[in-house]
C-alpha cells in the first residue's frame, strides 16, 4: 500500500511519518512518498522523517520527490497539507487584514478567504491528477481551510472520495472529557458546525448526557484558581460565563468572532503576527537541521525539531487572545503545551485515523469534514460542514444533528455562503464573486474595507492570486 503526503516538506511531516510507521505493520503500508515543489526544504524534513523510520527498524520505504504525478502514481491514500505561497503568503494574509483593523488570521475571515482562492485552483489539479492516475484512492485533505477547500473539490465533481480533516474537535473532546471525568472512548459527542466554525453542545456517557451539568455548574465561577471545566483551554478563553451562557462550548476558533475586537487588539499590540513568528522559528530551525544535516547528525536533528515543535505548540493563539509572554524559547510552558497535547492531537493521529477506518471498514465514529447530506438542519445538501461522521471502508457518513441554535444556524449559513462564493471566484476567477465573499463575511466592516482588502491582496500576492481579475 502506498501513501502519499501532498507537501511533504511541511514541518508536521515527521509526526505523520511517526504515526505511518506505528500502524504501517496493520494496513500494510509499504511505501510513504513525501512531494513538495521546495526540494532544499524537502530534504531537510524527509531527512528528520527518515531517522523515525530508521529508529524504527520499520521496512517502509521512505521516498521523496517534486514530482506531484510520480508522487500521485499508484497511491491508495493521498494526504493534502500543502501551504501555496508558504508562511510569507500568510504573513500577507494576515498583515493586510490588519491595515484595514480586520482579524489577521490564516483560515479565519479574509485570511481564510485568500488562502482558499489561491490554493483551490491547485488543489483541483492534484484532484484531477488522482482520477487519472489512482482513480480508487482516497484524498485526505489537511489544507487549510481545510472545509473550504474540501467544498471545491466536492463541488467540483473530479472526485467524491476526499474528506476533510481538522484536529481541533477531538482535542477539545480530549481536554473536556479529561475534566469532567468520561472516558472518552465510551462517550458520544454531540458537536456541529463548520471548519475552524463549531460548538460542543452534549457529550453521552453510556447514554446519559454529562455536559450541561458540568457547563450550568460554571455559573458565576472565576479563572483566578481553574479546576474542572473551568481549567479546559476553551473556558478559559471564552470565559465561565460566557461558556454558561451559551450552554454550550465553542471551538477555540470562534474566539474571533465572539471577542473579534480584543483579538485584534491582541495582534496589534504584539510584536509580530503568528505567521511572521512562525517565518523566523521555521527559518531559525531549518537552519539548525541543514547544520546537524550536514555533520551527519540524527540525534541532533531530531532534538532541533522536537524543539521547534514543542514551541510552535506553546505560543498557538497566544497572541490573538492576549495571553503571550512574549517569550519564543522552549520552556517549561512548551514542555507542558507538548505534554497536553500528547498523542492525542494532531492531524496526523486524525488522518490516519480516517485511513485506517476506511481500510479496515471500522465503523468508527469521527468528527470530519464532509457534505451535510441532511444531517444539520437550515444547511443545504451539499454543503461541507464538521460533524460527527461513521467511517467505514465507503468513506464517512453524517451521523443526524438535527435543529441547532438559530444564532449558531446564522453564523453557519453566512460564513458558508462567503466559503461559497470564495470557491466560485477560485475557479472561475470573478472578481466579483471574490468582492461578495469577503463583503458578506460578518468579520468584515463595509463593502468598501473588503475592495480594499481585496486589492491589496491581488497586488502583493501577485501571480499566486493572478487568475482573479476583474
Amino acid at each position: 500500500m502506498k501513501l502519499t503526503i501532498l507537501g511533504g516538506a511541511g514541518v508536521r511531516t515527521p509526526l505523520f511519518v511517526q504515526g505511518t510507521v506505528a500502524i504501517s505493520e496493520e494496513l500494510g503500508i509499504d511505501r510513504v512518498c513525501l512531494m513538495d515543489i521546495d526540494t532544499h526544504r524537502l530534504n531537510l524534513i524527509g531527512f528528520v522523517a527518515r531517522q523515525s523510520v530508521s529508529r524504527a527498524r520499520n521496512p517502509v520505504a521512505l521516498e521523496c520527490t517534486d514530482d506531484a504525478r510520480e508522487a500521485i502514481s499508484g497511491s491508495d491514500f493521498v494526504v493534502s497539507a500543502i501551504r501555496v505561497g508558504g508562511l510569507e503568503g500568510r504573513v500577507t494574509d494576515e498583515t493586510v487584514a490588519l491595515r484595514y483593523g480586520v482579524i489577521g488570521q490564516e483560515t479565519t475571515g479574509p485570511g481564510g478567504i485568500c488562502m482558499g482562492m489561491r490554493t483551490i485552483p491547485v488543489m483541483l489539479q492534484y484532484a484531477r491528477i488522482m482520477k487519472e492516475l489512482c482513480p480508487n484512492a482516497w484524498l485526505i485533505n489537511f489544507t487549510n481551510p481545510s472545509g473550504m477547500i474540501t467544498q471545491a473539490i466536492k463541488s467540483s465533481g473530479i472526485t467524491h472520495r476526499v474528506v476533510g480533516v481538522c484536529d481541533g474537535p477531538s482535542a477539545m473532546f480530549h481536554r473536556v472529557a479529561t475534566a469532567i471525568g468520561v472516558d472518552e472512548s465510551r462517550a458520544h459527542f454531540d458537536y456541529f458546525g463548520l471548519n475552524h466554525l463549531g460548538w460542543l453542545r452534549g457529550i453521552y456517557a453510556d447514554g446519559e448526557e454529562v455536559l450541561q451539568g458540568a457547563i450550568h455548574g460554571l455559573e458565576g465561577e472565576a479563572l483566578a484558581a481553574p479546576s474542572g471545566l473551568s481549567g479546559v483551554e476553551e473556558v478559559s478563553v471564552f470565559g465561565p460565563d460566557l461558556v454558561h451562557s451559551l450552554g454550550m462550548i465553542p471551538n477555540e476558533y470562534l474566539y474571533y468572532y465572539y471577542y473579534n475586537r480584543e483579538a485584534v487588539e491582541h495582534i496589534l499590540q504584539a510584536p509580530q503576527t503568528r505567521g511572521q513568528f512562525l517565518v523566523e522559528s521555521t527559518a531559525d530551525m531549518l537552519g539548525r537541521l541543514s547544520r546537524a544535516i550536514a555533520e551527519q547528525d540524527g540525534d541532533r536533528a531530531l532534538a532541533e525539531y522536537n524543539r521547534y515543535i514543542d514551541t510552535r505548540r506553546s505560543l498557538y493563539m497566544k497572541t490573538e487572545t492576549g495571553s503571550n509572554s512574549g517569550s519564543s524559547s522552549a520552556s517549561a510552558d512548551a514542555t507542558c503545551a507538548s505534554e497536553q497535547a500528547g498523542a492525542d492531537s494532531g492531524y496526523e493521529r486524525i488522518a490516519l485515523g480516517v485511513i485506517r477506518a476506511i481500510r479496515m471498514n471500522l465503523h468508527e465514529v469521527m468528527v470530519l469534514n464532509t457534505c451535510n447530506l441532511g444531517a444539520i438542519g437550515g444547511i443545504a445538501h451539499d454543503a461541507v460542514v464538521e460533524i460527527p461522521c461513521l467511517v467505514d471502508a465507503s468513506g464517512p457518513r453524517p451521523s443526524a444533528v438535527g435543529s441547532v441554535p438559530m444564532g449558531c444556524l446564522g453564523l453557519m449559513q453566512q460564513v458558508k455562503e462567503c466559503e461559497m462564493l470564495a470557491c466560485e471566484a477560485a475557479v472561475t476567477g470573478s472578481y466579483s464573486a471574490a468582492w461578495k465573499a469577503l463583503a458578506l463575511h460578518p468579520l468584515v466592516p463595509s463593502a468598501s474595507v473588503a475592495r480594499g482588502i481585496l486589492d491589496d491582496y491581488l497586488k502583493e500576492h501577485g501571480t499566486l492570486l493572478a487568475h482573479i481579475r476583474r
